[in-house]
């Protein structure tokens, strides 16, 4: 419903409908770490790591979603200190960006480890970043979205705010922005 209230060019509605794909490649990393746990070695494991290895760079190039975020509402959510959720948007981002980071090593250190090694990493940083991603997600759709919306209600703030994210530039998965 909230979703369905912004206009098409909202900000707002674009990083929803970023997360809809995000949310995506969780479950496309969740299905390719099940697949690789049933391998018994890198040389059967070719084709699953390299759509693993895509996967988790698509993940790394969200940093410009949070990047907009910060940039564009919330920093004007704080100095209107009526609703001032930064740091701990802050630090889910740097938490998410840590883990997308130490997938992508787990993925590219393949060789030099061993194969049950790996996939025992790979299992537990994937759970824990789609974990950590659907809870983030959850919290900005359900919280910070709907307050950012309320706080600021003129227009023209958030036409600026499209300007400012245009100008940080989209994911480059975004819907309707390739």
């Amino acid at each position: 419903e909230f979703y369905h209230s912004l206009s098409k060019k909202h900000i707002i509605r674009t990083l929803m409908e970023e997360h809809q794909v995000i949310l995506n490649f969780c479950k496309i990393l969740d299905k390719l770490v099940k697949d690789i746990q049933k391998k018994s070695s890198i040389s059967d494991s070719q084709e699953i790591i390299k759509d693993l290895q895509l996967v988790s760079g698509h993940l790394l190039r969200t940093e410009r979603h949070h990047i907009r975020e910060e940039y564009t509402f919330v920093r004007r959510l704080v100095n209107m200190a009526e609703f001032d959720p930064s740091q701990e948007i802050r630090r889910q981002h740097d938490n998410l960006g840590v883990l997308k980071r130490k997938l992508e090593r787990t993925l590219y250190g393949i060789y030099t480890t061993s194969f049950d090694e790996f996939q025992k990493e790979l299992q537990a940083v994937s759970r824990k970043l789609i974990k950590d991603l659907k809870k983030h997600i959850v919290i900005e759709e359900n919280i910070l979205y709907p307050q950012a919306v309320k706080l600021i209600p003129d227009k023209s703030r958030w036409k600026k705010m499209r300007v400012e994210s245009k100008n940080i530039g989209y994911c480059c998965f975004t819907p309707g922005k390739q």
